[in-house]
């Protein structure tokens, strides 16, 4: 009863259409100054409008220590990602810098709904909203379901819902391995962006986009090592990662800069916005109340995607006007990932 109440409420008061969302492979095989080749091209437009935004938006001391550290890649950015930005750039005529400050964006800004629930078959189902607070409707023109392969080796694949541009994973998923999703710590921090690049100026920190790569590159990687290096790896901001084997555990590791903090294994369902998860919501943002909420009234057979998608990512406030999409992931079957771009009005 109380789900079909919220069912109808959602039909009453949304007026989003879910979109599908284009795709293109990325073969890990090629010299990484060709990888992205097929795929760059296609966004050039609107990644020359995000990146107009974001110069008119970021203070120029922010963009000055952005482009040092571009003319000084191969000081902070190791191969192969270095050739990887760099190949970026040139393929639609934007400054290395650009594509840095697009990067570090790109994860910096991730307002977003995380949640881990267990299935009536003993799977996890992963999903997320993301939800990004500048020109949501660029963001849209710039989302594509990646599929990362290597023709040497026909069993290593994983995915990625990708923004062009940014060579990282903030919603990725290898089958028969693990899932990841990555949302903004808020801290309140109004010097976020520059501590951001002097961590990878001075520090040697190495940003998200490296990181997750190395941890997805890797054939080799299980999800315990992938936990382990989550909680331990020094980062330029603090974040929330959540994370799942698809079949026995799942996690939020909340992290500071330098490491974690208050880790929480799965039960039966966890839910992260950007919000500490031993503090309440803030009473202007309640996210992560309103999907908790609704995950209670669910009984393990109402466990699926269909209801995680219509229901708990698609009620109000979960679902709001700067979501870009809802991805949901289930590592231990041989499946897609199941995305759909969100266009709330």
């Amino acid at each position: 009863m109380f789900i079909t109440i919220f069912l109808l409420l959602i039909a009453f008061v949304r007026s989003d259409i879910p979109r599908d969302i284009p795709s293109f492979s990325i073969d890990l095989d090629l010299d990484p100054i060709d990888r992205w080749s097929n795929v760059i091209p296609n966004f050039s437009q609107p990644m020359h409008e995000f990146n107009d935004e974001i110069r008119a938006q970021i203070p120029q001391v922010y963009i000055d220590v952005a482009e040092i550290i571009a003319t000084q890649l191969d000081n902070y950015i190791p191969q192969p990602y270095h050739d990887e930005l760099h190949s970026i750039a040139r393929a639609i005529s934007m400054l290395p810098a650009d594509i840095v400050l697009i990067n570090l964006v790109y994860e910096l800004r991730t307002y977003c709904t995380s949640l881990l629930v267990r299935t009536l078959d003993g799977t996890i189902l992963h999903g997320r909203n993301l939800d990004y607070d500048l020109n949501t409707d660029l963001l849209r023109r710039l989302t594509f379901h990646g599929r990362f392969f290597r023709m040497s080796n026909p069993t290593f694949e994983y995915e990625s819902i990708h923004f062009a541009g940014s060579i990282g994973l903030l919603t990725g998923s290898r089958k028969g391995y693990f899932s990841l999703t990555i949302n903004e710590r808020d801290k309140n921090n109004k010097h976020w962006w520059i501590n951001a690049l002097m961590a990878i100026l001075h520090l040697h920190t190495m940003p998200l986009f490296i990181i997750t790569r190395t941890i997805f590159d890797n054939p080799f990687m299980s999800y315990k090592e992938m936990k382990y290096k989550l909680e331990h790896q020094h980062l330029i901001a603090p974040v929330y990662f959540i994370l799942t084997d698809g079949q026995s555990s799942g996690a939020i590791i909340t992290r500071n800069r330098l490491n974690s903090i208050n880790p929480i294994e799965l039960n039966s369902t966890l839910v992260q916005t950007n919000y500490d998860h031993w503090l309440d919501d803030p009473i202007n943002d309640l996210r992560r109340t309103t999907a908790e909420n609704i995950l209670r009234t669910f009984n393990i057979t109402q466990m699926t995607i269909d209801n995680i998608f219509n229901i708990a990512l698609s009620v109000i406030p979960v679902l709001n006007r700067n979501t870009v999409y809802t991805a949901i992931m289930n590592p231990a079957k041989n499946q897609e990932i199941f995305a759909k771009i969100r266009t709330l009005k």
